[in-house]
């Protein structure tokens, strides 16, 4: 990890005075962030290891700088047609999942959701996070993250394939998302057969879950990562910060994988921007 290069793209402010009149540089503020991250155990561990009060790394710089990524950078994790899903970008991404085994060449990423603080991401061949939308309560089910997100809408706004037009039926006009069974057909999103399956459905099934196994990596890897973001315990919906913590982590993850392309990128021979290319305003 190249601290220096990841402070510089996400264009961390050299000097930090939190409102409680603490005062850090970058590399110090951004290094305890990521200890913080990097531990789901008590701050006073940080306390001991670094040699600051509790209140100067619980509330004040963890938080300043948690805050202070999300808000410049969480539009990368919405729909960014400007650069990561771009359509060309798209196109490439259908192209390696057809490679890698898809039986079919209009997939460009895998939709999943996670329970406890629930959101909803998609994963990219090229080993990021392409879209992150929550937190929810854990009882709120998959399609309701898919509507309130309005991530079908961006799909029918940019995902078209090269050449489609308003005369291309609707089943070829459009790159699609891959999901659970639990997810509705759509111009822009499929799901396996269920019920009575012909041989050629199951195939398609089976080869579908295999290439879908590759990028189940990709988001394990964000848990893995960053073990404060399986503290449940430690977060409360309405009283923490929990929607910039886990963007924060999926920000994170994903310029790691820009600086070392991580086993989904490298699966699917499918390679992430740079770091400068990645975060841009």
């Amino acid at each position: 990890m190249n601290i220096f290069d990841l402070i510089d793209a996400l264009d961390v402010p050299e000097i930090i005075t939190t409102p409680s009149r603490y005062k850090f540089d970058a590399v110090e503020a951004f290094c305890l962030t990521l200890a913080r991250f990097r531990s789901a155990g008590d701050q006073s561990d940080l306390c001991r290891m670094y040699h600051h009060s509790q209140s100067a790394i619980r509330s004040k710089v963890i938080n300043f700088i948690v805050l202070y990524i999300d808000e410049k950078w969480k539009h990368l994790l919405d729909f960014d047609s400007n650069h990561l899903l771009h359509p060309e970008n798209l196109t490439r991404y259908a192209a390696a999942i057809y490679r890698t085994g898809a039986p079919i060449d209009s997939v460009w990423a895998f939709l999943d959701s996670y329970n406890g603080h629930k959101f909803q991401a998609l994963m990219l061949p090229n080993g990021l996070v392409g879209h992150l939308h929550g937190p929810y309560e854990g009882r709120r089910n998959d399609n309701y993250l898919l509507r309130e997100s309005g991530l079908l809408e961006k799909c029918a706004q940019y995902a078209l394939r090269p050449g489609s037009c308003d005369e291309t039926p609707l089943i070829d006009r459009y790159f699609q998302l891959y999901g659970d069974a639990v997810y509705p057909i759509s111009p822009y999103l499929i799901s396996p057969y269920y019920g009575d399956r012909s041989e050629e459905q199951q195939r398609c099934n089976n080869a579908l879950g295999t290439v879908r196994v590759e990028v189940e990596h990709g988001f394990g890897l964000i848990a893995k990562m960053w073990p404060f973001l399986n503290a449940g315990w430690k977060m409360r919906l309405y009283y923490s910060l929990v929607g910039s913590y886990y963007r924060t982590g999926v920000l994170l993850t994903n310029a790691l994988s820009c600086l070392h392309p991580n086993q989904t990128s490298l699966a699917f021979d499918c390679l992430p921007p740079t770091l400068q290319e990645y975060f841009h305003e």
